[in-house]
């Protein structure tokens, strides 16, 4: 039964007279006289007497009126709810991001947020590019903060293009093969100079190696790795101490104070070295107000921060 014909049943029983609660309820009378029949036929009982003072509701009708009421309340409840969410004024957002991205994007966005939303339960939940995906397709979260390429069906944002730079210690002979460039952070480099070199890399199925291994390929290296680690911080602290290459996101390096302090180097455009920041989330689905109001955020801080 839907919540017209509770309506139906709760007029008839304020007005007890099918033909008053018809014009309360601008239907025909015998429409609503047709309905109550067949609710009761239905049923298998009489929810109201037919008397002279009108018709009055049976024991079967007092419960299943009260059944009506609690009802409609709770849909009617129901729809404030869904009103002050689609307003923003209560609700719940789950963001998924990878530790590092986390890291640096999050402190920037939920101070402001918050300030926003200040009634948006929000929860973070960290994980590799491969748990943030099977979160995306599971719709476990409302929105992943990731970057391209994606390995699963999701729907998109892009934030924006970050480069990629390449970490080797200050003594390493690839010093030699650096070069300047006017208006640029920290120097370029040939990826090709690093052919025979030993490398320290991040493991496959993260976002992170599978950008360097498609600036190795695109320079036709065959790389040797001598450690492989989950930590980008781990292999930047091996490149540093002259253990191997390695390479990063340009925006990782503000993230770790490294004691060795290696070099930093930019690639030319042929190597694609770098990668697209998205918020992606789940196909198919509706973004709700909270995390739509979270990808604009994120969309505008980044921009404005130039992060």
């Amino acid at each position: 039964m839907n919540t017209r014909e509770l309506e139906y049943l709760l007029m008839i029983a304020k007005e007890q007279s099918i033909s008053r609660a018809a014009e309360k309820l601008y239907v025909t009378q015998p429409a609503l006289s047709l309905f109550l029949t067949r609710l009761e036929s239905g049923l298998g009982t009489e929810l109201f007497s037919r008397t002279q003072a009108g018709l009055l509701p049976t024991y079967a009708g007092e419960r299943y009126i009260s059944m009506a009421q609690k009802i409609l309340k709770n849909y009617r409840d129901f729809e404030q709810e869904l009103c002050e969410i689609n307003m923003l004024q209560r609700g719940r957002l789950n963001i998924g991001a990878s530790a590092h991205i986390g890291s640096l994007v999050l402190p920037q966005v939920l101070p402001a947020f918050n300030r926003l939303y200040p009634n948006i339960e929000v929860s973070i939940h960290e994980g590799s590019s491969k748990v943030l995906e099977q979160l995306l397709e599971e719709n476990a979260i409302d929105a992943a903060l990731m970057h391209l390429p994606l390995k699963t069906a999701a729907n998109y944002t892009e934030i924006k293009r970050e480069r990629y730079v390449m970490a080797f210690s200050r003594d390493h002979r690839l010093n030699q093969f650096t070069y300047e460039k006017p208006g640029e952070s920290y120097p370029f480099i040939d990826v090709k100079a690093a052919a025979g070199e030993k490398f320290v890399l991040s493991f496959p199925w993260q976002r992170v190696r599978q950008i360097s291994d498609r600036i190795l390929e695109k320079a036709g290296i065959e790389p040797e790795i001598i450690l492989t680690t989950s930590s980008v911080q781990t292999a930047l602290r091996f490149a540093g101490v002259g253990l191997g290459v390695t390479f990063l996101p340009e925006t990782y390096i503000q993230l770790f104070q490294n004691t060795y302090d290696p070099i930093f180097c930019y690639m030319e455009d042929i190597y694609e070295a770098g990668w697209t920041f998205v918020i992606a989330y789940p196909r198919g689905v509706s973004l709700s107000g909270p995390a739509r109001a979270f990808v604009d955020l994120v969309r505008d801080q980044m921009t404005e921060e130039g992060a």
